[in-house]
């Protein structure tokens, strides 16, 4: 049994926290969401749906049910227990579905100040998210009014100090954004990733939405921004956002709704639309490398830039990118373009806007094709044996 106990909000100098004791076996640990002191009136400790969302893939994981000291919403119970734990064991099978025996169901819903809400990260999928609803066309009571950046996985899947640090540090590459548009910039931090212990792309949607439950005072539209289209829904046990449209609905509440965004784009669409934004071209962060600012040589970065590149827009962005470090690797990375069009969809993406902007496409990325096919397919079948094995 995994049992959680009624949440409790603390202040500790500047910021405010909240927290709850969890129990498994004769193990004690407490859970921990915090945000600015000036947000900790909007902690929602009346209803415990964060820890249940926080801590649901971790009982399902170790095959335990849950039992709560304290009442959820009666909206999430319903969807979790009859929809979502489903959903999650056959997207991953080696979870097991498990009961939930709560303290109480609420079905009204709690009094929200009606903030709309993303997390931004600077990266294509945020600031499309943040440009469609900035704009005079988005309806006024869906507009955003604040912007919020996580501490739950995404700068380390198992959490620490490292990932803490690297947490304050791209926190302030993506403040002066928010600065510009007067927007209010929420950090919340969070030890869900060390209690987790588990990967973060597969269970990247589930802890971000922990953390956004733990301010339903604050805010009622809270817009999720999708690394999918809608046509490659599918329940992966590895990609956590090719189902997020279906997570995100699984996990509102009478208070709250999540709205996956940037559903309907694909990420060259995405991508023509942040090169539109002048914004971008000095604040965009795409790396995945572990670093605070763009690398300019990992996976997602050369991606970018080289849409960029195929577009006519990469000039743009030489405030955000180093053009030597993207020069001097970027025949092999149209060569791995090339050899991938078949397994990836944004290679194939990448090469039909070639196509599209009659872009010249290097001869010496062609003749290294084949040493790319080659490559990949020997990893695959190392993968694969490594599986087996």
């Amino acid at each position: 049994m995994l049992i959680i106990h009624k949440p409790e909000v603390l202040t500790d100098k500047d910021m405010g926290i909240i927290r709850a004791l969890l129990e498994i076996g004769d193990k004690k640990d407490f859970v921990w969401f915090s945000v600015p002191k000036q947000y900790k009136d909007y902690l929602t400790y009346e209803r415990g749906d964060a820890f249940l969302v926080g801590l649901l893939l971790l009982a399902m994981k170790q095959g335990h049910d849950i039992k709560l000291h304290f009442p959820i919403s009666e909206r999430l119970y319903y969807t979790l227990t009859n929809y979502l734990i489903k959903a999650l064991t056959i997207a991953m099978p080696q979870l097991t579905q498990i009961s939930i025996i709560h303290n109480g169901l609420e079905s009204a819903p709690i009094k929200t100040i009606g903030a709309v809400g993303t997390g931004f990260s600077a990266g294509v999928d945020s600031f499309c998210t943040a440009y469609e609803h900035l704009m005079d066309e988005c309806p006024e009571s869906l507009k955003l009014t604040h912007f919020t950046f996580h501490n739950a996985g995404s700068n380390g899947d198992f959490g620490g100090e490292d990932a803490r640090t690297l947490f304050q540090e791209r926190l302030k590459l993506v403040t002066p954004f928010c600065n510009e548009k007067e927007m209010d910039m929420i950090p919340i931090d969070s030890n869900i990733s060390e209690v987790l212990n588990m990967d973060y792309v597969p269970s990247h949607t589930i802890r971000n939405a922990a953390c956004i439950l733990a301010l339903q005072k604050l805010f009622r539209y809270y817009y999720y921004s999708s690394g999918r289209q809608f046509q490659h829904f599918e329940l992966s046990p590895t990609i956590g956002a090719s189902y997020d449209i279906l997570t995100l609905n699984m996990l509102s509440t009478e208070s709250l709704t999540f709205f996956s965004t940037g559903s309907s784009y694909s990420r060259v669409e995405k991508t023509k639309i942040v090169a539109n934004y002048e914004p971008t071209y000095r604040y965009l962060n795409v790396c995945t490398n572990g670093d605070a600012a763009n690398c300019s040589t990992c996976e997602k970065c050369l991606r970018t830039m080289l849409t960029f590149d195929v577009m006519g827009k990469l000039q743009l962005y030489e405030k955000v990118f180093d053009f030597k470090k993207y020069q001097d690797r970027k025949t092999g990375y149209i060569a791995q373009v090339l050899a991938t069009l078949k397994s990836e969809q944004y290679s194939r993406e990448i090469h039909q806007e070639m196509k599209r902007y009659n872009y010249k496409i290097p001869a010496a990325s062609v003749m290294l094709t084949p040493y790319y096919l080659f490559k990949f397919s020997v990893k695959k079948v190392l993968t694969k044996l490594r599986i087996i094995g």
